[in-house]
């Protein structure tokens, strides 16, 4: 978990100045909690916008970027909380808060926790009430402030949209700047005329204007005042982070896409949005882990390592090695990853155990170097499960369909391999009384599927699958964690 620092951020992407000045010196003169006096920092990164001339789906979207990249900035900063100072970004809060575990404080919810105790208010609205906008704002306020909202006549309205398209954002003149007030006296005049008691801005630059609108009779919210005091007074916490998976990829790159078809199967979810959040680093040049085992060839150690370590960056909650061999080094790079990794042997022998008892006898068809390794056989031993591997010439068959020039690393996965593969099944279940097969190199389930009941020359045993072993149990956990966490 980052440190949280005690700094309230201000995001200038969307928001004149003279508002970040307001806000950052209603900060600083705010009542705040706790015992430390928060520091403020602002920025408004540098950021090349699409031509005026550009579409508006173009537009919005080059928004809410530039939005992303300010808040992710913050971030990165450790900030406790982000201010938004612009009632536009209430349109795309919620999609932007779904990237971020920092808290992203809702203005128009300030504002409404200012009026909460004003009961039956009438509240001037000055903009339009067909935007997208005024729906936002009336959903912060709910549950929150008992309001009737307000609005200026039509033509007024349409004045105040045409102030937000001649006036926000820019350097006007002194003429210019008569004109705007102008059109905010008139919306002024319509929304008291129709019963407001306070007004409301609609966006911030209107705020620029306060004074002059106060002095001529119109109350405004003063919207600095209140969200500084949301800002200050509120606990922020970061919110729960969505549970990810990490796939070390590569490990053939076909067992990697079979896990993830896998993971994605076994999920509950009923929609696209249900399914769980998957990092996979594929990295197919990590070197041979067999190869390296038996011959003493390059030493994936490192490969595994960088692979991990780059997963654990991305702030995956666990681990998964699509590969068999590569447990073997997995004590290593586990002992400095600060992620808990899934042991894929470990999860299928303890699935065998709840469902066939202590009396299976396990045939294990697998790789040289995951024979040898013993990182099956050792734990089947500690768990009092009996656990046989095929006879050095039957082993050249598993070794054949895997890696030979008709094996399932090839791009093989019917005929010569499956041929050879179940020759090594015959021999484990007829001569070594195998009542269960694990097929110990994640390949292999490209050839054999897992089967309860799998007929070999009259007798039925089962076909176990570690990559659908490791799918189950990572989508359990991933799911026991999201409903803890509430957030997905």
């Amino acid at each position: 978990m980052p440190v949280i620092n005690n700094i309230i951020a201000i995001s200038g992407a969307i928001c004149p100045n003279f508002f970040i000045d307001k806000l950052t010196s209603a900060i600083h003169s705010c009542r705040y909690r706790g015992d430390e006096k928060p520091s403020v920092e602002s920025i408004r990164l540098d950021w090349v916008s699409p031509p005026e001339d550009a579409p508006k789906l173009v537009k919005e979207g080059d928004r809410k970027c530039r939005v992303y990249d300010e808040v992710q900035y913050f971030t990165d900063r450790g900030v406790k909380v982000v201010a938004l100072p612009n009632f536009q970004a209430l349109t795309f809060l919620e999609e932007l808060q779904t990237e971020f575990t920092t808290p992203i404080a809702n203005m128009a919810i300030a504002v409404a926790q200012s009026l909460k105790d004003k009961k039956d208010l009438k509240l001037g609205y000055l903009g339009l009430a067909t935007e997208p906008k005024f729906e936002a704002i009336k959903k912060s306020f709910e549950g929150i402030a008992d309001v009737q909202w307000v609005l200026a006549d039509k033509d007024n309205q349409q004045m105040l949209k045409q102030f937000e398209q001649m006036f926000f954002g820019k350097e006007l003149s002194a003429e210019q700047k008569e004109e705007a007030l102008s059109i905010l006296l008139n919306a002024c005049e319509s929304l008291k005329n129709n019963g407001a008691e306070l007004i409301l801005p609609s966006c911030v630059g209107q705020c620029e204007y306060e004074p002059e609108l106060n002095v001529a009779g119109f109350h405004l919210v003063n919207v600095a005042e209140a969200y500084a005091l949301y800002l200050c007074q509120t606990d922020w916490k970061p919110l729960p982070k969505p549970f990810k998976i990490g796939i070390v990829g590569g490990l053939g790159p076909m067992a990697t896409v079979d896990l993830y078809d896998k993971i994605t199967k076994a999920s509950p979810a009923k929609t696209d949005q249900e399914h769980i959040k998957v990092v996979i680093e594929q990295n197919p040049q990590i070197p041979d882990r067999t190869k390296y085992l038996l011959n003493g060839g390059v030493d994936p150690t490192l490969a595994l390592y960088s692979a991990c370590k780059k997963l654990e960056a991305d702030q995956v909650d666990v681990i998964i090695f699509p590969c068999n061999t590569a447990h073997a080094f997995m004590p290593t790079v586990a002992a400095h990853i600060n992620v808990p990794f899934i042991n894929m042997q470990q999860t299928t022998l303890e699935e065998i155990q709840k469902k066939f008892g202590k009396d299976v006898v396990i045939g294990l068809m697998a790789t040289d170097g995951t024979c040898k390794t013993g990182i099956y056989k050792n734990k089947a031993d500690q768990m009092g499960l009996a656990l046989v591997t095929p006879e050095p010439e039957y082993q050249v068959f598993v070794m054949e369909a895997i890696y030979g020039p008709k094996g399932v690393k090839a791009g093989f996965n019917d005929g010569e391999c499956k041929e050879q593969l179940l020759k090594a099944a015959r021999h484990l279940v007829k001569d070594k009384n195998a009542t269960c097969l694990i097929l110990g190199c994640t390949e292999l389930p490209l050839i054999l599927d897992e089967d309860d009941n799998f007929d070999i020359e009259g007798t039925s045993v089962s076909i176990v699958d570690p990559t659908s072993a490791v799918a189950r149990k990572v989508v359990t956990v991933a799911e026991d964690a999201t409903k803890q966490r509430g957030r997905r």
